[in-house]
């Protein structure tokens, strides 16, 4: 999700995430840019997982083909690890959002 490579930490985190985990993440990321504000952070918790997120969409925008796009910033934390990272997401045309970059 990071604007080019993302940090190495976040990437082992991502690496060691289920397809149940990764389910709940993406879930967590597409209500957070649909719902919130600039500026506000979705905060989520899977318990059985240990995994816990951040979402804070931070400034809305239209790119050069005329998308919305959302600046974002999101950590992901499981047990000690714990990683932040910024991205662009933009709406597709079929609504959902999807990272650039």
């Amino acid at each position: 999700m990071a604007v080019g490579p993302a940090p190495q930490g976040l990437q082992d985190l991502k690496a060691s995430l289920d397809q149940s985990d990764r389910t709940i993440a993406f879930q967590a990321l597409q209500m957070a840019l649909n719902e919130l504000g600039d500026g506000v952070t979705l905060k989520w918790r899977r318990p059985s997982s240990q995994l816990s997120g951040r979402i804070k969409p931070v400034t809305a925008f239209r790119d050069d083909q005329g998308r919305i796009c959302r600046q974002v910033v999101y950590s992901l934390a499981r047990g000690d690890q714990k990683n932040e990272a910024q991205g662009i997401a933009c709406r597709a045309q079929n609504g959902r959002w999807v990272i650039a970059g």
